[in-house]
């Protein structure tokens, strides 16, 4: 098993922002989810540098036994749908208006850097 874990609740974040909200309550505690299969007794590995990540996939595949790949993975990363229409970009626009009122410039750049480096380059 492979478990994508960054911290929040992203496919509703991401809702949220296209509808012109701001995100709220979708941030999720650490948890270690390696730990908690290793407790249930799979082979488990934690990754939280990418380099790292064939390795673990090896490790897993090579168990006799269940195992699970815990990627940590960036929380402002959002993800896109295969289409995107005008009023998600208007929704998101104005949720990221709102972001910058009342939190602050700082977590819009930083979410926009996180994305920047996603873009596809010609």
């Amino acid at each position: 098993m492979v478990v994508f874990n960054n911290s929040t609740l992203g496919m509703v974040k991401l809702e949220m922002l296209v509808d012109g909200l701001p995100d709220f309550g979708v941030d999720v505690p650490d948890a270690n989810y390696a730990a908690v299969a290793r407790a249930l007794g799979f082979h488990a590995v934690r990754v939280t540098d990418p380099s790292r990540i064939e390795a673990a996939y090896r490790e897993a595949f090579a168990h006799p036994g269940p195992s699970l790949v815990e990627l940590i993975t960036d929380p402002k990363a959002l993800s896109l749908p295969p289409k995107i229409k005008g009023a998600q970009v208007l929704g998101f626009a104005t949720a990221m208006s709102k972001v910058v009122l009342n939190r602050g410039a700082g977590e819009a750049v930083s979410m926009a850097r996180s994305n920047l480096r996603n873009l596809p380059r010609r």
